[in-house]
């Protein structure tokens, strides 16, 4: 296909030989042997329309409002809806990994062996972007960053960073019980949601009567941020924005 596309020779003859015709012979209706027939300038407006849209930044998160079925016969006590008042609300992500734009930004930099390190002031101020554009019911009153063994450098910077921008208070990162969280990406729902329940604490954190922006590295399944936000909420918090880097899938 490489040969196809850079060949100064007709095109059509060329799959012809590649495909053992001994009677090939120059189309003279290609774009080689006819020469350019469409146009190759770009016009401005569509250039800028491009790059509007690869710059375009913010993934709602969609909350878990149920529980999944068969939790409590892997020693979670849940079953049917989650409690209202126990929820998350709606989250944002800078950008999906499968997007254009940030997307391949976000796929740099969570890709394997990439190291660990302070957010990028222009990831930053992606991200600040998209926290302007949030409409959001009620600002949020502080920051929380979700514990992170992977990252906890981008994590916790992130979470600073968004916090002293927004001139919010940064209450610090939740705390890991019993070892942490356990398992990895993809799953039944069933068992990434054991493998975080009871493994995050919010043991010294003084969580204020008010919405808390919950800030993580990615969202693949959401319990961990489901778990955490009902943490945050039983712990006093009005509300629990999630705000991720990167959502998977």
């Amino acid at each position: 296909m490489i040969e196809y596309e850079q060949t100064g020779g007709c095109r059509m003859e060329f799959l012809q030989r590649t495909l053992d015709d001994a009677t090939a012979v120059a189309c003279g209706r290609c774009d080689n042997c006819a020469g350019v027939w469409f146009p190759t300038e770009i016009g401005s407006a569509a250039a800028d329309a491009a790059t509007t849209s690869l710059d375009r930044v913010g993934v709602p998160i969609e909350p878990r409002r149920a529980w999944p079925t068969g939790a409590d016969r892997l020693g979670v006590p849940v079953r049917g809806r989650i409690d209202a008042a126990e929820q998350a609300g709606d989250g944002r992500a800078l950008a999906r990994l499968t997007d254009l734009g940030w997307g391949g930004t976000m796929r740099e930099l969570f890709a394997a062996g990439a190291a660990d390190g302070p957010v990028a002031p222009s990831v930053l101020a992606a991200c600040v972007r998209v926290l302007a554009e949030w409409d959001w019911a009620e600002r949020p009153a502080a920051v929380v960053a979700m514990p992170s063994r992977s990252r906890p450098r981008l994590v916790a910077s992130l979470a600073q960073g968004l916090a002293g921008i927004g001139r919010l208070p940064y209450l610090g990162e939740l705390g890991l019980a019993d070892g942490g969280p356990t398992g990895g990406p993809g799953g039944n729902s069933v068992f990434r949601l054991a493998g975080v329940w009871d493994r995050l604490s919010t043991d010294g954190i003084e969580v204020p009567a008010g919405p808390v922006l919950l800030v993580d590295d990615m969202a693949d399944s959401r319990w961990t941020l489901t778990v955490a936000a009902r943490l945050l909420r039983r712990a006093g918090a009005t509300d629990v924005l999630p705000f991720v880097l990167a959502l998977r899938g």
